[in-house]
């Protein structure tokens, strides 16, 4: 059996097939930007895009209909994910949802905000959904996602709990984890912390 050959430079391809890698391309950054901003396969997919249109551009192809149906295709932004892939890496290009949510970031409590890219998976959601969490620990009184327990297995809790502290529990964590209010206060604070010390960048 053959080796099969390596396909031709990006500058040597007919501007047909550059348009459908640069789609494929464009859907590899958001397949993969769970990995951003610094692995492998979305840096791949990141100098294709930027490798393709520069070809493109010289060539004086535009894409602005083609990336219209993918977004239509994708539910996703299109054409601000390639403004950001060009940008990278001063913009990290998380793919945006139909609604101008990044993806990654969704709030997985509201559904209608973002958390930072560094939080922490037990509250991976907004920090005023977060803030709802506090209050609910507190008050005792459960809202919509939430689990409220206390738990008698050490196993279950946080490091600051005990059998009678409330814990709280976001639904799509599959074991019992329960995490106590400072553990989600503490969770606010680091971001506000955060924010203050890198305030335009401090997500990235």
């Amino acid at each position: 059996m053959h080796n099969t050959p390596p396909p031709p430079p990006v500058c040597e391809q007919d501007t047909a097939t550059l348009i459908d890698d640069l789609c494929v391309a464009l859907r590899d950054v958001g397949v993969f930007d769970a990995e951003l901003p610094g692995g492998p396969r979305v840096l791949r997919a990141i100098n294709g895009v930027r490798s393709i249109k520069q070809v493109l551009d010289e060539r004086g192809v535009q894409v602005a209909d083609r990336l219209a149906t993918l977004s239509g295709q994708t539910g996703w932004r299109m054409a601000e994910l390639l403004c950001d892939c060009l940008s990278f890496p001063a913009v990290v290009p998380y793919v945006k949802e139909a609604d101008g949510i990044r993806r990654r970031l969704r709030c997985r409590l509201c559904r209608k905000a973002e958390c930072p890219p560094d939080a922490r998976y037990f509250c991976w959601m907004c920090d005023g959904c977060l803030t709802r969490v506090v209050e609910s620990i507190r008050t005792r009184t459960p809202i919509d996602g939430i689990f409220l327990f206390r738990t008698y297995n050490p196993t279950a809790r946080c490091k600051h709990a005990d059998s009678d502290t409330v814990l709280a529990q976001a639904i799509w964590i599959e074991t019992i984890n329960g995490n106590c209010e400072q553990c989600f206060q503490g969770e606010l604070d680091r971001r506000a912390q955060s924010a203050s010390t890198h305030p335009l960048n401090s997500w990235f």
